[in-house]
């Protein structure tokens, strides 16, 4: 349930003075919210070059705020509307230890803040709408790309742990250009225009990227798919644009199923050019494949895997829940690089805005290494070995949860 009332609390709270006169946002805007939060213990253990694992950030004990969405949606007639959704995170000058190829460990950076603890707030979506038919709904601005929100949805449990692409960097959630998107019948449909480095990123581009999706519900349970994303990642300008450079391709194919509490689903990703390993010796995933800062020729790769997922609601308030992943890096350049993933649980929904959920999470990443998003709320983790022969493993144990207003 979204509350008017918020909009008055937060422009209030944006006031100098200590009186503030009465906000009255109208019927037609509404204000809601959604969170993110844990609680957990993490082991990551990674080997170094002798093969002895090293425990290392963020291993330990702690209470995560993952991410605040703020949404405000306001509706101008029957055709057009707008949203604004903001993203919070507290986002420290994060870093990690990396096993080395001599043995023992290094210190690196895992995200892009290197001034201390700081509350990030982003510009998720910011776009005005026009709904002209079912078939027909246009969006400018920052809005919801045509894959991985699609994906969300159908798999339910996004609070407890972001999808491949996601995780990968292979994908994103929004970003800014156009969308149209509708559904008639049987069939489904969203391609966007974008700029192509995601909504944290609305730089000026030398050329847009493209991402579509068509779907098919034949029987009422039962959800086919398909997706594409062609571009430069949004790497692309003026001044890089004579430099030899790779285009990012990625194909999605989807089946889920959700019939009477039970949830099944299946993904096949393949993706082109997105990243590569930076160092082969040690294959160490994460580096851009698309253009190189010298001009010399980026490396091309390719990434693929499969993530499936099942779950099962019973007795109304609770129900089970699984996924299993398993993605190869590098088939390219790193062919043995490959990351494991599963999770197991049990989630609670004892009101309409609450979720909770009992989680255990295990990951490996075998040959090599990969910066992997989600460990916690400050940024990445690295799970893996000091060079192409050792391996990483990551356990996990915690209550997550939910709210929406």
């Amino acid at each position: 349930m979204r509350k008017q009332i918020l909009t008055a609390a937060v422009l209030t709270g944006c006031g100098w003075t200590t009186t503030a006169p009465a906000v009255d946002v109208g019927s037609d805007t509404t204000v809601g919210g959604r969170v993110y939060f844990d609680v957990s213990h993490i082991s990551l253990q990674n080997e170094d070059a002798s093969g002895v694992s090293h425990d290392v950030p963020p291993t330990g004990t702690g209470f995560d705020v993952k991410r605040f969405y703020l949404i405000v949606d306001h509706k101008f007639n029957d055709i057009w509307s707008a949203n604004l959704t903001t993203d919070a995170q507290f986002s420290t000058a994060a870093t990690a230890q990396a096993a080395t190829p001599t043995g023992g460990t290094t210190t690196v950076l895992t995200n892009g803040n290197t001034s201390g603890g700081v509350s990030e707030v982003y510009i998720k979506k910011l776009y005005v709408q026009g709904k002209f038919d079912d078939a027909f709904v246009l969006r400018i601005g920052s809005a919801d790309l045509p894959w991985l929100p699609y994906l969300e949805n159908l798999y339910g449990y996004r609070y407890v742990e972001k999808l491949p692409l996601d995780r990968f960097g292979l994908g994103t959630t929004t970003d800014w250009g156009l969308n149209v998107n509708g559904k008639s019948g049987v069939f489904d449909y969203s391609a966007s225009v974008v700029n192509g480095g995601g909504y944290k990123n609305p730089t000026r581009t030398k050329d847009v990227d493209f991402e579509g999706r068509v779907g098919v519900k034949p029987i009422a349970w039962l959800t086919l798919a398909a997706g594409v994303y062609s571009g430069h990642l949004g790497q692309i300008n003026a001044s890089n644009e004579s430099f030899p450079s790779n285009t990012a391709t990625r194909f999605d194919f989807l089946a889920a199923v959700n019939y009477e509490g039970l949830r099944l689903g299946v993904e096949y990703l393949n993706a082109k050019n997105f990243k590569t390993v930076n160092k082969l010796s040690a294959s160490v995933y994460g580096t851009s494949a698309i253009v190189t800062a010298t001009g010399t020729v980026p490396v091309s790769d390719k990434t693929e895997g499969v993530t499936g997922w099942a779950s099962y609601s019973f007795a109304g308030q609770w129900s089970v829940f699984g996924r299993y992943d398993q993605v190869k890096l590098s088939k390219d350049v790193a062919s043995s690089l490959k990351d494991t993933y599963f999770n197991v649980g049990m989630s609670y929904k004892p009101i309409k805005a609450l979720d909770f959920a009992l989680v255990y999470k295990n990951e490996k990443v075998d040959n090599g290494s990969a910066s992997i998003s989600g460990g916690n709320a400050g940024g990445s983790y690295t799970i893996g070995g000091a060079d192409g022969l050792h391996s990483g493993k990551f356990d996990e144990i915690g209550l997550y949860a939910q709210w929406t207003f």
